[in-house]
């Protein structure tokens, strides 16, 4: 039988012949489509790019504004005053280091963008506001709402055709920046009294501590006379917290050696504490102010201190010519308080020149001032020492004109060795003075007061010289950005 061609066979069985030239249109018309759909997609792409990457650019502008804010706040007005300056320095000026948006569009600083709180979470106080109760404010936060709002506007070019509520987008951002450690020393003592300013016939007294003078704080007790109280701080549980969980000492150790705790703030609340403060466990992270031991402490973050001169009390102290009886004010255990000679008004009688200790190794006595004035306390001078510690009457022969621990040389200068350099005041420790007797795992903090080592510490001893109090606010250590 003859074969039959596709076409004949195609019309034998009553169909009709294929057509190339149709199947070619019809791809054609799919290509087409396909394109706009393509086309649609990359669209949409790069309308949402240009919005994510401005949304990106304005949370960079709020987070270097907040961050640069944060790192000037100390609770005080001239504080406020500089956040907002330095925020406002993040803006204009030169291309390196201002803020842009929208490939090198200069933005322009608004006040109305900053706001200032106690806490992460507010409440949040204008600037000028701030201005007028700067107290405890030790956090910013900058939103983007309070610039020009055309710094967000992102005009869409392929969105808007889904609907005419997506031609535009006004975006913003908004960051909170403070800190989140603090240059205090997880060690706690009692105030050994409860008044924060007292007046000590014309000398300050600062919750019972009088500047200048050192002592064994080991052996302080202002509720029993037969011990002295310390307490271990928990560096990283939250004043305010629950609490009462067992601290570690090895994750203590590190806090010691650098003198910090990972808390933004010691006096918004109740501190976890045990008692007592292990010395002799701490005392190598505690010496390594006066040297260099990299398997105690890291040389990098915990130095020594630049002058590690040890000014012990029957040597090298070339400015008291009154020989001294031991390294702090001599101790005075009464019926039911643990203190020093130096506590009562007036001085109890018998005590003796050599019973203060060494004097103004770190700082002198201060005058009494309700507030400390703006120029700060005035300081008495080493022919006052005839009342300060009378009927003691210790002596002062060639006491310099700033006290022995700033010299950079000669008999009261030591510097420290080994590779790494010294800090200045690396010997000074930021202490908790806590509201005693403290019940339980939980104690408050009244103050923060500022101790000098004046030699290093023992298994049993930790002397050192009160310098005064310290705001919180000026204890500013690491900033961050928060959620």
């Amino acid at each position: 039988m003859e074969r039959l061609g596709t076409a004949q066979r195609i019309r034998a069985a009553g169909g009709r012949a294929w057509r190339p030239g149709r199947e070619r249109g019809a791809v054609a018309i799919m290509t087409v489509g396909a394109l706009i759909v393509i086309i649609g997609f990359f669209g949409l792409a790069i309308d949402l790019a240009r919005v994510f990457n401005r949304r990106a650019e304005l949370q960079s502008v709020a987070d270097v504004a907040a961050l640069a804010a944060a790192r000037e706040l100390n609770g005080t007005r001239s504080g406020v005053t500089n956040a907002v300056g330095a925020a406002a320095a993040r803006f204009g000026g030169m291309a390196m280091t201002s803020v842009t948006v929208n490939y090198g569009r200069t933005v322009n600083w608004s006040e109305a963008a900053i706001e200032f709180g106690p806490t992460p979470n507010g409440p949040w106080q204008t600037a000028s506001s701030a201005q007028s109760n700067p107290a405890g404010l030790l956090y910013a936060r900058v939103d983007t709402r309070g610039l020009d709002p055309s710094y967000g506007e992102v005009e869409t070019f392929f969105i808007r055709f889904l609907s005419s509520d997506l031609s535009s987008f006004g975006l913003h951002a908004r960051a909170t920046a403070g800190r989140s450690a603090i240059r205090v020393l997880p060690l706690g003592v009692c105030a050994m009294r409860p008044e924060e300013r007292r007046n000590r016939s014309g000398e300050l007294e600062e919750y019972g501590f009088r500047r200048g003078i050192s002592y064994d704080l080991m052996q302080l007790n202002p509720n029993a006379s037969t011990s002295g109280q310390t307490f271990l701080i928990d560096p990283l549980a939250a004043a305010g917290g629950t609490g009462g969980a067992p601290i570690s000492p090895t994750v203590v150790e590190p806090y010691v050696c650098t003198g910090t705790m990972a808390l933004p703030r010691v006096t918004s609340g109740q501190l976890s504490v045990s008692s007592p403060f292990p010395l002799a466990r701490f005392a190598p992270q505690l010496n390594s102010r006066f040297v260099n031991d990299a398997s105690v402490c890291d040389p990098e973050t915990a130095p020594p201190d630049a002058n590690v001169k040890a000014y012990t009390f029957n040597t090298s102290i070339p400015w008291m010519s009154t020989a001294r009886d031991g390294q702090s004010a001599a101790l005075l255990a009464e019926t039911s308080r643990r203190w020093t000679v130096a506590g009562p008004d007036p001085t109890p009688t018998g005590t003796t020149a050599g019973s203060f200790g060494p004097l103004w190794s770190y700082a002198k006595a201060v005058q009494y001032a309700s507030t400390e004035p703006a120029s700060g306390y005035t300081a008495y001078g080493v022919a006052n020492w005839n009342t300060l510690y009378s009927p003691a009457l210790p002596r002062a022969t060639g006491y310099p004109s700033n006290p022995p621990y700033l010299a950079s040389s000669g008999a009261n200068f030591e510097a420290p060795t080994g590779t790494n350099r010294g800090v200045r005041h690396r010997r000074v420790l930021n202490l908790p003075l806590l509201a005693c007797p403290v019940g339980g795992s939980r104690a408050t903090v009244l103050g923060i007061g500022k101790f000098f080592m004046t030699v290093r510490a023992d298994d049993t001893h930790l002397y050192a010289e009160f310098a005064g109090l310290v705001p919180e606010q000026t204890l500013n250590l690491q900033m961050r950005l928060y959620p």
